[in-house]
């Protein structure tokens, strides 16, 4: 079984910090799993979720799991582990995320076998959305001091970043973004240090310079296919400009934000709608303003 670039997570993992982005280190090589049943059944997951039918790619990885367990092949726990978490956290399901990332993690390490940092990431994102902050923490703090990964560094240092920016703690928001790379290639973590500085210049109440960023941001995370980042940004850029007065962007924005965020079955795309909703019809703009309740509606009958 070949996977290129090691799997899900090495392909989509943009998604696991719910819009952040980027490539951490691949999982436990997937061609080491050899047992064909196994192996067969890790490859219909991935294609699965990368179709973007996250409920039958957890049910396809946890059916492979249940039979790496069945036949103790340790390799095979760890990929399946590994892309099962994954799978629930893009499924927006962070408490069973948290919960097979920390078995597999568990597991492992009673065999001698550390955890690989992507794992240990996306437990910790799992534990920063159920907010479990001081967990998350410790977990992203593993994995930013972690040597060999650069990149699951970075993420980490992002997620480390985003938990100073929600306390607000700014001394500690500026040191995530002194640690980012200032120069990546990835647009993924450019996009994730227009987002920590746009967080910046939000507990500044800078708020020109904050839309600026998040809809910098926007555009990178765009490239990337990070949809949830997509609406995340353009939701603080609307709370930007509405912040600063301009109101009738803002509108747009909520209502832009609200749609995407509908798409990828999040929750706070009612609130967004809502929102969108309210100031449109404030600032004079009925057809948009009917287009948000039309769609915030919709919501309900699904």
């Amino acid at each position: 079984m070949r996977w290129p670039h090691g799997g899900i997570l090495a392909a989509v993992f943009c998604a696991a910090l719910a819009a952040c982005g980027g490539t951490p280190e691949p999982p436990p090589d997937p061609d080491a799993v050899r047992d064909a049943e196994i192996s067969s059944s890790l490859e219909m997951a991935r294609f699965a979720f990368l179709s973007g039918r996250y409920d039958q790619a957890v049910q396809a990885y946890s059916g492979s799991l249940e039979r790496a367990y069945a036949r103790d092949d340790v390799m095979a726990i760890a990929v399946a582990g590994q892309e099962l978490a994954f799978s629930y956290l893009r499924d927006g399901k962070p408490k069973e995320a948290a919960t097979v990332a920390s078995r597999t993690r568990e597991e492992l390490a009673r065999r001698g076998r550390p955890a690989r940092p992507a794992l240990t990431l996306v437990e910790a994102t799992a534990r920063y959305r159920l907010n479990e902050t001081a967990t998350a923490e410790r977990l992203a703090r593993e994995v930013a001091g972690a040597s060999g990964d650069p990149m699951a560094a970075a993420r980490a240092t992002f997620l480390l970043g985003l938990i100073a920016a929600d306390r607000p703690d700014l001394l500690a928001l500026n040191s995530a973004l002194d640690a980012l790379p200032r120069s990546a290639d990835q647009p993924e973590i450019r996009a994730d240090r227009l987002h920590l500085t746009g967080r910046l210049h939000l507990t500044r109440k800078e708020y020109r310079q904050a839309a600026d960023a998040f809809m910098a941001e926007e555009a990178l995370r765009r490239v990337s296919g990070d949809e949830p980042g997509v609406a995340r940004a353009l939701a603080l850029a609307a709370e930007a400009k509405e912040e600063s007065g301009q109101k009738t962007l803002a509108a747009d924005l909520w209502f832009r934000s609200g749609r995407s965020a509908a798409q990828e079955g999040d929750a706070q795309a009612a609130t967004r709608l809502r929102r969108a909703e309210t100031l449109a019809r404030h600032t004079g703009q009925p057809a948009l303003a009917n287009e948000a309740r039309r769609l915030r509606l919709g919501l309900k009958s699904r």
